[in-house]
């Protein structure tokens, strides 16, 4: 009976509407609820995976079962080796990781079980339940770990293997496709099959390119036809610019006269940018044109783009020997090559490339009208043969003049420019005559091959040369010239221009290293040597390498070696603040200082050695035999060695000598100044330096002046007549001592009289000064005063009078062969009438006077000696 209008609800009618909700609701409830606690139980029974790399492991290694059965299937094709390879790339570096992953667990796992010791023996007392425990746990998971570690280093291999079989087998279809015999361009069969087919690949050509041309010249009257002759407009005149202007870049560079050789190197660059730039830019505009435009059909896109790559490649090589061999402009020319042979490289070059760019073009069209398998090879072999007589020609032009040719022959051997391109031109000839051998006997793909290595290698050597010189020039220019960017390193940085010329030299060295090896890599890539090969052997060599068990690995060595330059850093860093800073401010003697410094040291070195063979994986179970290689060469050849160091050690510890003593070891004296490991420097005062070893100052006699303390004893000995009085000079010597500023007063000078002679007397001044350093300057101070005073109190002796003895005889002869004389000359003169009387009573009173003189005694003769032995007393 249906509700009446404002009547209630029936309970129910509402209870059978809301039982059937509620009960949905409770079953959801339920359901959320066991799922939570499901989810809980699971939780809670789950345990941590203590191997988590097992389950990539077993991943990688099902992949790599697969890759191998790919591989096992008969003749795959290149595409399906690089397939695989590019799969076995990301596998083989998850191998790595995770055997790099497992190293430090395996360790860790056996680090563990060895904490617990050895397990004991059936007759020893049984170990507690919980030790035992604890022991079956960590050999479960040091077992666990060990067997992850060899299964991933077993997978490691295998993928290793299979890469290695990868290359080998690409390598191999490399070869087949290279070698692989075909029919002789001189094959009268060969000519007829392409006379056969040749009016069908006229037409076919007729049809795709008629086709295409016609497209394009309906296309040229709209918006695409003014796109395109944009485009054209532009090329041109990217054509006249470089017809234009790079002549009058020659003419201006050629005028400059020796303009250095890092100046020639930036002229060539911009002139192999100017000279290449251009064509390479207009092709690329042309064919950016007619692509937008959609002017390029699929079966000409190839042909075009082939034209577009032939004009940039032959402006770029043209361009590239011309910047390197500047025929007609020496001056900047950077091979040392006479003109006309820079003219015939410029020549061969240009010729080489325009052939291949023909080739390459003609390659492109005969695949895009489809054309006969005889056309191909006829075309080919006779473009290969081309490229062959344009290089063995070029060849036969590249030699020197006739005058120089000459004039090499006459005499000895004198190298001329030109002369090493002798064993080139041989070469040239060689790989000439090979090609056309190859192609004549069929081998056209090999002798296509050798066209394109031969422009390839040639490019790659002139590059190759280009950017040697800009390392070789440019670095050592912009870190050690005046350039901005030197002076800032220098005055912005602090770095010296020495440290600067090793950083530019080690620097050029690297690079230069790099280029080789990218240049080899390079030349060798087209002859099936890819980079992935290299890259791959590379990261073996760097990151580690198996040789019998021991993993050989250079990224640690290196790491190694940081470290330890690290620790020698940190090392010296410490010293130079215990010796400059903290030492300073304490009151230890110079000596002791050192000891704590050389201390330092000798721990710091320690440590970082530890390192270094932390890094490289050593312990000390390793370094077994390592030590007993050292033991037998210390006890033959190293026993000084050691004996030196061991002493030092002494040295420093006992400090019977230290730096700053003034010690006496055999005939040298002097301070020292330095103990080193194995040896002692001491300064001597001559500022020589003489090196002790350690073991000398330890088993030797050594006199060390300030053992005990710095004072210096001065010693002055003098000897003076007896004449003076002795305690006249006592006084003065101590007077003397006293005076001066550095001669302690405690103890006080001291005077001795040593000697009594018989004519002098013999005294010794003794003082003391604060430092043994200025004992040579107090000594002669004090010299210099007791001079002035013994000056001052010495009397002025009588001076003596010279009397020369035994000459009377020599006299008196002198003096008769005077009057011998007189006489022989007055008999000589003509006589006077008026003087006879007068010389008659002159004679008369000369002879009265000679009777009235008494006679003098005649000495007696002396003989000649006594007068010599006389004359030197005298």
């Amino acid at each position: 009976m249906p509700a009446q209008a404002g009547q209630a609800p029936s309970p129910t009618r509402d209870h059978g509407r809301i039982a059937p909700a509620r009960r949905r609701l409770t079953a959801l409830l339920a359901a959320a609820l066991f799922a939570l606690l499901l989810g809980a139980l699971q939780a809670f029974a789950q345990t941590p995976d203590p191997n988590p790399g097992r389950a990539r492991l077993d991943a990688a290694r099902l992949e790599l079962n697969q890759i191998e059965t790919t591989l096992a299937a008969p003749s795959p094709s290149d595409a399906d080796l690089q397939r695989q390879r590019l799969r076995l790339q990301p596998l083989l570096e998850q191998l790595r990781g995770i055997v790099e992953e497992q190293g430090p667990r395996v360790d860790q796992a056996k680090l563990r079980l060895d904490q617990l010791g050895a397990k004991p023996d059936a007759s020893a007392p049984p170990e507690s339940a919980e030790v035992a425990r604890e022991r079956d746990a960590r050999t479960k998971a040091f077992a666990d770990a060990d067997e992850t570690m060899k299964i991933a280093r077993a997978a490691q291999l295998q993928a290793e293997q299979l890469q290695t079989g990868i290359s080998d087998k690409r390598r191999d279809l490399f070869a087949k496709a290279l070698f692989a015999p075909g029919p002789s361009i001189l094959n009268p069969e060969l000519w007829s099959n392409a006379l056969t087919t040749l009016p069908e690949d006229l037409r076919a050509s007729g049809y795709i390119f008629g086709g295409w041309l016609s497209v394009f010249g309906d296309a040229l009257s709209g918006a695409r036809g003014l796109f395109v002759a944009v485009s054209f407009i532009g090329a041109i005149l990217l054509y006249v610019a470089r017809a234009r202007y790079l002549p009058r870049f020659k003419a201006h560079v050629g005028a400059t006269e020796d303009p250095g050789s890092l100046h020639c190197l930036y002229v060539a660059l911009t002139h192999l940018v100017a000279g290449a730039a251009p064509p390479a830019l207009a092709s690329w505009l042309i064919y950016s044109a007619l692509n937008t435009t959609g002017l390029l059909p699929p079966r000409i896109q190839p042909v075009v783009w082939a034209v577009v790559i032939g004009l940039a490649s032959f402006a770029f090589i043209q361009a590239l020997a011309d910047a390197l061999f500047a025929p007609g402009t020496p001056q900047r020319r950077l091979v040392s090559v006479m003109d006309s042979t820079a003219r015939t490289v410029v020549w061969i070059a240009s010729s080489l490339a325009l052939v291949m760019s023909i080739g390459k073009v003609m390659e492109a069209w005969l695949q895009a009208i489809a054309a006969g398998l005889a056309v191909s090879i006829l075309i080919k072999g006779t473009l290969a043969i081309i490229f062959a007589l344009t290089l063995i020609a070029g060849l036969y032009r590249l030699r020197d003049d006739d005058e120089v040719e000459e004039e090499a022959c006459l005499g000895p051997y004198v190298p001329v420019d030109g002369a090493s391109l002798g064993p080139v031109r041989i070469l040239g000839w060689v790989v000439g005559l090979v090609i056309v051998l190859a192609a004549l006997s069929g081998y056209v793909v090999f002798a296509t091959f050798l066209t394109e290595q031969v422009l390839w290698i040639g490019v790659l050597a002139c590059l190759f040369m280009l950017i040697y010189q800009f390392l070789e020039l440019g670095i050592a220019r912009t870190l050690t010239g005046k350039g901005r960017f030197a002076l800032t390193l220098k005055a912005g940085i602090g770095i010296r221009e020495a440290t600067l010329q090793k950083i530019a030299v080690v620097g050029t060295g690297l690079l230069k290293l790099i280029l080789i090896i990218i240049t080899i890599m390079l030349a060798l890539a087209p002859w099936g040597l890819e980079s992935a090969d290299f890259f791959s052997s590379l990261r073996a060599a760097f990151f580690g390498f198996q040789v019998g068990g021991v993993t050989v690995s250079l990224s640690s060595i290196i790491i190694a070696a940081f470290l330890f330059a690290l620790g020698l850093m940190a090392t010296r860093s410490m010293q130079g603040w215990l010796d400059g800073k903290f030492l300073p401010t304490t009151k230890l003697d110079t000596g002791l200082r050192n000891s704590i410094t050389t201390a330092a040291g000798y721990l710091g070195y320690a440590a970082a050695v530890a390192l270094a063979f932390s890094s490289l994986g050593l312990s000390l179970e390793r370094l077994t035999l390592v030590a007993s290689a050292l033991s037998v060469g210390i006890g033959f050849g190293l026993q000084s060695v050691v004996s030196n160091f061991v002493s030092g050690l002494i040295l420093l510890w006992e400090r019977p000598i230290r730096v700053g003593d003034q010690v006496v070891v055999g005939d040298a004296e002097g301070i020292v100044k330095k103990i080193n490991v194995r040896s002692t420097e001491i300064a001597t005062f001559d500022r020589s330096s003489v090196i002790v070893p350690n073991s000398n100052l330890i088993s030797g006699v050594v006199r060390n002046r300030v053992r005990n303390d710095r004072t210096g004893r001065v010693l002055i000995s003098i000897s003076v007549p007896r004449t003076y009085d002795p305690a006249e000079v006592r006084t003065m010597l101590s007077e003397a001592a006293t005076a001066h500023g550095d001669v302690l007063q405690k103890p006080p000078p001291n005077v001795l009289f040593k000697k009594l002679g018989t004519t002098t007397m013999d005294f010794d001044l003794i003082c003391v000064v604060a430092e043994v350093d200025i004992v040579g300057r107090v000594t002669s101070d004090l010299n210099y005063v007791i001079h002035k005073r013994l000056a001052e109190m010495e009397v002025a002796p009588p001076v003596p009078e010279l009397a020369v003895k035994g000459l009377e005889g020599i006299e008196q002869s002198l003096a008769g062969i005077a009057k011998a004389v007189g006489r022989e000359i007055e008999a000589r003169k003509p006589a006077k009438p008026a003087a006879p009387v007068r010389r008659a009573r002159q004679h008369k009173i000369e002879d009265e006077s000679t009777e009235e003189a008494p006679p003098e005694p005649q000495p007696s003769p002396e003989p000649a000696r006594d007068f010599a032995k006389d004359d030197s007393k005298e």
